[in-house]
């Protein structure tokens, strides 16, 4: 992996559940298994996102990802988890593949499915994200104030202190930045995103406005989550990725996020 613009990219294990399973990494590639009591700056850290079929952000209430009952509720509705390691301090950009989420909504009969972001935070606690609507079909319209589509980036914030994760919480990047022929898509808590058509990503033929076979076009029909760290570490040194986004603003960390789609794709296995 190569360094984009001015971010370096870390996106070192990927690994999606499949059907009725749980997650399957284990130990420091586990996101519900804390290895070290607080982080310094430049560690790895486990980052997990799971995937909700048929359940819009209000369906999801507490439920807690490395729960048993959270995990059997996932699994049972066809849910999945794509796993992460990240850099502390690196911007990274988090994705599963095209493929992975259309058979995760095939499998379901899902029209609609949302995201959270998890980790534990060393104390063996997890630490959850609010959720987000990510994939809306043209049938759940009049429940979601006509949004449809494929949420193509989210940014999400890796709160710590004094090394040990105490929120993960989403940036709301206000559809700012959109690609032309993408919507702007109501995620959940007044926030938007941008989003490819249902139009778009599912054409086939050669009238198509995007080639899916095309990795930079693909990127814009399913997620891509720019995860960012804020707060500080265990020796009480300041996280800045943040603070560079709000700096550089979403315009930049779009574009340095379509990059990484490119070269930095990693491997998903079931």
């Amino acid at each position: 992996m190569r360094a984009m613009s001015r971010f370096a990219l870390f996106l070192c294990v990927a690994v999606l559940a499949s059907h009725g399973r749980g997650t399957v990494a284990v130990g420091e590639y586990d996101p519900c298994y804390s290895v070290k009591p607080a982080v310094a700056k430049g560690d790895l850290v486990t980052l997990g996102i799971a995937y909700y079929p048929n359940v819009d952000v209000s369906g999801w209430g507490d439920l807690n990802p490395c729960g048993y009952n959270g995990r059997l509720n996932l699994t049972s509705a066809g849910g999945a988890s794509a796993v992460y390691r990240a850099k502390v301090d690196d911007m990274s950009f988090m994705r599963s593949t095209l493929a992975d989420e259309d058979a995760i909504m095939q499998a379901s009969g899902a029209s609609l499915m949302t995201v959270v972001a998890y980790a534990t935070n060393g104390a063996g606690q997890t630490i959850r994200s609010y959720p987000r609507r990510v994939r809306a079909s043209t049938s759940t319209a009049s429940l979601l104030s006509s949004s449809t589509g494929r949420v193509n980036a989210l940014t999400l914030i890796a709160r710590f202190d004094e090394g040990r994760l105490q929120y993960l919480q989403w940036h709301d990047g206000a559809c700012r930045g959109c690609a032309a022929g993408d919507s702007c898509f109501a995620v959940g808590d007044d926030h938007g995103a941008c989003a490819g058509t249902e139009g778009n990503c599912a054409c086939v033929g050669t009238d198509c406005v995007l080639d899916l076979a095309n990795a930079a076009d693909a990127l814009r029909c399913h997620l891509t989550v720019a995860t960012a760290f804020s707060g500080n570490d265990v020796n009480k040194v300041p996280l800045t990725t943040f603070s560079q986004i709000e700096r550089l603003g979403l315009y930049s960390v779009s574009g340095s996020a379509k990059g990484a789609g490119v070269t930095a794709t990693s491997a998903v296995s079931g």
